[in-house]
């Protein structure tokens, strides 16, 4: 009998770790968002591929995608829309319209800009755009010190990217480390 109690307990052991185990494994494997806070927002308008004019709670602020950088879609600092500058903003225009939008920001990462911009992750519905706007290859990863909370998820889109050589990876040395390299119209030189 008191061997048979032993058996049992050590079975009912064994369940509890294996339960245990499955729910650390479980826990490890969550992506960032399920850990951290979104608060809804309302879009106001698209200023370009990667900032957008929006409403939280009430007040409206200008917001730059973090972790992403998408070529000029104007002509205010560059003098010309850079290739891809202004599909990335119709993508972005598009892509965002009837979703429900929030915001997570980064303990990693500053919340606002010297241009007193917020910088923050935006979803839409359940999408973290800046993961869509780099895998559709219309922007870069930039702007991070590595430690982001969703550095890893963004930058294996862009290897996917740059791999598939998809809109601004389809033009030879166009994108650089800390921007967009001038390219002649004329002269694109595909991979």
């Amino acid at each position: 009998m008191k061997r048979r109690n032993q058996v049992f307990a050590s079975i009912i052991a064994i369940i509890f770790i294996g339960i245990g185990t499955f729910f650390v494994t479980d826990d490890q494997t969550k992506g960032p968002s399920e850990d951290t806070k979104r608060t809804a927002v309302e879009l106001e308008r698209v200023v370009d591929g990667d900032t957008i004019i929006m409403r939280e709670e009430g007040e409206r602020k200008r917001m730059r995608l973090l972790l992403v950088d998408t070529p000029e879609s104007n002509t205010q600092k560059t003098g010309k829309a850079q290739p891809f500058g202004k599909e990335a903003k119709e993508f972005l225009t598009e892509y965002l319209k009837g979703k429900e939008l929030s915001i997570v920001y980064d303990p990693n990462h500053d919340a606002v800009d010297q241009y007193n911009r917020v910088l923050a992750y935006l979803y839409a519905d359940d999408e973290l755009v800046e993961e869509v706007l780099v895998r559709e290859g219309l922007a870069r990863v930039g702007y991070f010190n590595g430690k982001e909370l969703y550095y890893d998820i963004i930058n294996q889109a862009e290897k996917e990217a740059k791999a598939d050589r998809k809109n601004i990876w389809s033009i030879k040395d166009y994108v650089g480390k800390k921007g967009f390299n001038e390219i002649k119209q004329e002269s694109y030189t595909s991979y």
